[in-house]
């Protein structure tokens, strides 16, 4: 059985918060893990906070757990399976939509175990029916490729889509840094389209088509080289830290340190109580070394899953013509206007000018 948050789950969600896992990194990084209070917000405020959902292994969704129970069991690592007369186990998920967006993101899962692993499927594809009916088009996930959430997500269809690594800068740590800093500034909304140009040709087409390019560019800093916008930083601050995303053209490759010692410099007031985390995508690898070289600590590696929740139309779909007496109508391909030649006597045109009036008859061509 699935059902939504109430007041009633408020000892079961602050028990099982703990054994959860976090698959929206940045929201994790910045914001914290507070599925409780993310619950209690949702369930005071509706559309305000992300939707919770938990399913208990004793309603109409205990055959699908069962089945999954029975897959665990038959293999040779997985614990044997529940025992006859076990209480019935409890998961809970949260959902991330922002109005307006096309995408949505899994917020929170937990427990994350091998024995409660059963009762995922059917709780991802409630999460999902939950995503479509908020308007989100695809349904996003951050994970571990060695966990068995990741093995969930790709039964429950979600697939890969791009893979990340992310890496921390602990608050105040010196670093050692040899360019001098580049001339950054902050975004204005003037660099709307050199910063929409410049993700266009970093992000490949499938990651386009899945995630647009950053909506809020005030929130960043550019670099412009030769006259042309050859970097941009996206940052996201939160109360636990602080998350950047770089996009630099394959050509500043030689400005990619300049450009890291000048994205540290203009967050330093922030960085000195913050960790700064930054997120690198597999197609801007060359970037790991650099960062890597300054400093920073790896905290591993993700698989960015996606799960497509509309189908994109490429042709427009025509309605054809009704058919009457079984025959269809001929459509009307042309029409003109005739000036009809009147033959009225010649005396009543000297009275043209006061009730006569020329007659106009339309003509219309069928073919």
């Amino acid at each position: 059985m699935i059902r939504s948050f109430d007041w009633r789950d408020v000892g079961l969600v602050k028990t099982l918060a703990d054994r959860g896992v976090c698959l929206d990194s940045e929201t994790g990084l910045t914001q914290g893990n507070h599925p409780l209070q993310q619950a209690l917000l949702a369930y005071l405020m509706p559309m305000a906070g992300p939707p919770t959902l938990i399913w208990r292994g004793d309603g109409p969704d205990a055959e699908g757990a069962a089945r999954g129970r029975e897959r665990a069991a038959a293999s040779a690592t997985a614990p044997p399976a529940t025992a006859p007369g076990a209480p019935a186990s409890v998961i809970f998920g949260q959902l991330r939509h922002r109005l307006g967006e096309e995408f949505a993101r899994i917020l929170y899962v937990a427990p994350v175990s091998a024995e409660d692993s059963a009762g995922w499927l059917p709780l991802l594809e409630r999460l999902i029916i939950e995503a479509g009916e908020r308007r989100a088009q695809n349904l996003l996930a951050d994970v571990n490729e060695k966990s068995s959430a990741y093995e969930a997500l790709r039964e429950a269809g979600f697939a890969i889509y791009a893979r990340q690594s992310l890496w921390k800068l602990a608050p105040g740590a010196a670093l050692a840094l040899a360019a001098e800093p580049a001339p950054m500034r902050a975004a204005t909304r003037g660099d709307v389209i050199a910063v929409s140009t410049l993700y266009s040709n970093i992000v490949p087409r499938l990651v386009q088509q899945v995630e647009p390019g950053p909506s809020r560019i005030e929130r960043g800093y550019v670099l412009e080289h030769g006259g042309e916008l050859v970097a941009y930083l996206d940052v996201r601050r939160g109360p636990q830290g602080i998350w950047v995303e770089p996009f630099l053209h394959p050509e500043a490759y030689d400005l990619s340190e300049a450009v890291l010692h000048a994205c540290l410099q203009l967050l330093a007031p922030s960085r000195k109580e913050k960790p700064l985390y930054i997120c690198i995508r597999r197609y801007q690898d060359w970037l790991q070394d650099v960062v890597a070289r300054v400093g920073f600590e790896a905290l591993g590696s993700q698989a960015v899953m996606v799960k497509r929740l509309v189908a994109r139309v490429t042709e427009p779909l025509l309605k054809p013509l009704p058919v009457v007496d079984g025959q269809r109508p001929t459509p009307i391909t042309s029409a003109h206007f005739q000036v009809r030649e009147d033959e009225r006597p010649a005396e009543q045109w000297s009275r043209r000018s006061t009730n006569y009036r020329w007659r106009k008859h339309a003509k219309t061509n069928h073919r």
